[in-house]
């Protein structure tokens, strides 16, 4: 339940000495900068920065034009201290200018290859003819034009070529037309192409720059786009040449003005007066004491503060989660929720042990429960993803209640035989699974309501903490409820009265909360004026009595799919009774749908309870999660 003691740190020098002391004893730290103007009260005479920063584009200019060269930027390179902006932006734009001359180069050049692969594929349809396409089209008194027919125009156009004054000589034919050149006297040009058009002729156009028969064209055109890709190559190469040459300046340059980002935000948050700066932010306290012994043992000019966070009262102290490697990859969970405040309890290893326990009751089976574990914790190893983490981890959770249950993908005999072991079947035992589950609700329930008051005692809220429906009023009358129905069930013979008083005392109190709190801070007019106040904390404590029992029959939930799961798996079993190759092919088929869907809606259903029944008790999730400048 860990939360990292926070120290609230200044580090104060003279104006002039500002970048150097800032390089030496705050850049690269593990500190979280907070806008010193909002700390230090003596604003008169303190101003901030002028916000310098023309390094974030100069960055982001220099790591494109390295994903443009699919490299990244080497950690180890950092450009001289004593280039300037302008430098920087002089190179990246010589790049720039170069890869970009480099780009019209090749969009010609691929211009070209596009046109002379249209021109080759022109030709591949008449390299039969053997006369001269430049001669041809350009005939002084005979009209002449290459295109395709669709074949039923064809048959029709075979009819009419003995009635017109026109031949077509057919030169090439795919699935659905024909192609080649029609012929007619320059005079009866616009009555043949009359014919031909409403025979649903195509023109295609020529080019008759090109001279030659149509394969010799062909074979020169293909020659030259050889050419011309040996081009596009050799260009490739001086681009890619020409970048790798200048990858260690454009990292150089990248790191260095990420540096100088990282200078002007340090600069924006910190202020000055005429002689002094000061920079504000939080440490972790082994951090912080560590800066402040290398500050005292240097011979630097270096006022260097540690404040407690409880004693800062302007700013509200960062959180940052320090959990072990079973619990962390749970602070996912948390933080969808939001961040715990600096002062309440770290719901994550809660989170984790709840969540674990009730997915592994929800979904118990060796065998399915085994791929889930492994399948996790094999992507958490090799994608470092938290969510792979969770899996293997409620997987492991799974095959100890499958063990339990005795079921081995669905079959609940093999575990039994095979380890000689007692086991509990969910159908068989129903509902002592159903009131188990509800059980583990109510002290899940009563849980969560102390750790409330836990966190309303150290919020200093002392009224809610004895009077709220969470605090100690409310666990009062919850566990009044409880213990009167473990009497009437198990017979203990406690006196009626005494639940009577108990209710009575808890009831009121969670009633008159507001008054309460106020009368316990010494505070006057008990009552807010007006009458209204009695009727809205009537209907408030009746809702309150309501959500305790909707919270503790939610927990029902647990059991349900326990015994949901059990008939998922006879369904499976049924169907594939049969036996043989179908059989086998159902079971698989089953189990997999049965593994995805449920632990699907297994994993939600756990989520909600964790949200909805435990974490709208004890959880605010109003923190401000710690950014460290060293991450940026």
């Amino acid at each position: 339940m860990a939360i990292t003691k926070m120290k609230a740190v200044t580090v104060a020098g003279q104006i002039n000495e500002f970048d150097r002391i800032v390089e030496k004893y705050v850049y690269g730290r593990d500190i979280h900068l907070e806008n010193a103007m909002s700390v230090i009260t003596n604003s008169g005479r303190i101003t901030g920065f002028e916000d310098d920063n023309e390094y974030d584009e100069i960055a982001k200019s220099a790591l494109n034009i390295l994903r443009l060269a699919n490299r990244s930027a080497d950690k180890n390179k950092l450009a001289p201290e004593s280039m300037t902006p302008d430098d920087m932006r002089d190179f990246l734009n010589k790049v720039n200018a170069d890869i970009e001359n480099e780009r019209r180069r090749d969009e010609e050049l691929n211009g070209k290859i596009s046109a002379n692969d249209e021109m080759i594929g022109q030709m591949s349809l008449m390299t039969s003819v053997e006369a001269d396409l430049s001669k041809l089209f350009k005939m002084e008194f005979i009209h002449c034009k290459f295109g395709r027919i669709p074949k039923a125009g064809y048959k029709t156009l075979v009819t009419y070529l003995n009635d017109i004054e026109a031949f077509f000589v057919p030169t090439s034919e795919d699935a659905s037309d024909i192609w080649g050149f029609y012929f007619s006297p320059l005079l009866k040009e616009n009555k043949i192409d009359e014919v031909f058009n409403s025979l649903y002729f195509e023109t295609v156009e020529i080019s008759t720059v090109q001279t030659g028969t149509p394969l010799e064209i062909k074979k020169r055109l293909e020659n030259e786009n050889r050419g011309l890709k040996a081009q596009l190559e050799e260009n490739s190469k001086k681009t890619s040449d020409m970048l790798s040459s200048a990858t260690d300046t454009l990292s150089g340059i990248y790191n260095l003005a990420q540096k100088r980002c990282r200078f002007s935000q340090i600069r924006r948050n910190a202020v000055h007066g005429d002689m002094f700066f000061y920079v504000v932010g939080w440490m972790e306290e082994k951090d912080a004491r560590a800066l402040e012994k290398e500050i005292n043992a240097s011979d630097d000019v270096v006022m260097f503060y540690i404040e407690d966070a409880e004693n800062v009262k302007n700013i509200q102290p960062p959180t940052k989660l320090k959990n072990n490697r079973v619990f962390k990859p749970f602070e996912m969970f948390v933080k969808m929720y939001g961040l715990p405040s600096y002062n309440e309890i770290d719901p994550t290893p809660i989170l984790a042990i709840t969540y674990i326990l009730f997915f592994g009751i929800m979904f118990g089976d060796v065998g399915q429960s085994l791929i889930l574990a492994i399948a996790g914790f094999v992507v958490y190893k090799v994608r470092k993803w938290d969510l792979g983490g969770i899996i293997g981890m409620v997987g492991v959770a799974g095959i100890i209640s499958g063990f339990i249950y005795g079921s081995f993908f669905g079959n609940e005999e093999i575990i039994p035989k095979l380890f000689g072991i007692t086991t509990i079947k969910p159908m068989e035992n129903i509902m002592p699974l159903l009131i188990g589950t509800v059980c583990m609700g109510g002290i899940t329930i009563i849980m969560g309501i102390a750790l409330n008051i836990i966190n309303m005692i150290k919020a200093k809220n002392i009224g809610e903490a004895l009077f709220g429906h969470n605090g100690a009023a409310g666990a009062l009358f919850y566990i009044t409820v409880v213990l009167f129905a473990v009497n009437m069930l198990a017979g203990l013979k406690i006196p009626g009265f005494v639940f009577a008083v108990m209710l009575i005392l808890s009831l009121l109190a969670m009633y008159l909360s507001e008054p309460l709190t106020r009368l316990i801070e010494g505070k006057k007019n008990l009552f807010p004026s007006g009458g209204m106040f009695f009727v809205e904390s009537f209907f408030e404590l009746f809702e309150v009595i309501l959500s305790f029992c909707t919270n503790t029959i939610s927990f029902l939930r647990i059991g349900a799919f326990a015994v949901i799961h059990v008939g998922m798996m006879m369904a499976v079993s049924s169907l594939a009774s049969g036996g043989g190759v179908g059989g086998a092919i159902v079971t698989v088929v089953g189990n997999a749908i049965v593994m995805v869907l449920e632990g699907l809606i297994v994993a939600i259903q756990v989520l909600r309870l964790e949200y909805y029944e435990m974490f709208s008790r004890y959880f605010s999730g109003r923190g401000k999660e710690f950014v460290s400048i060293k991450d940026e």
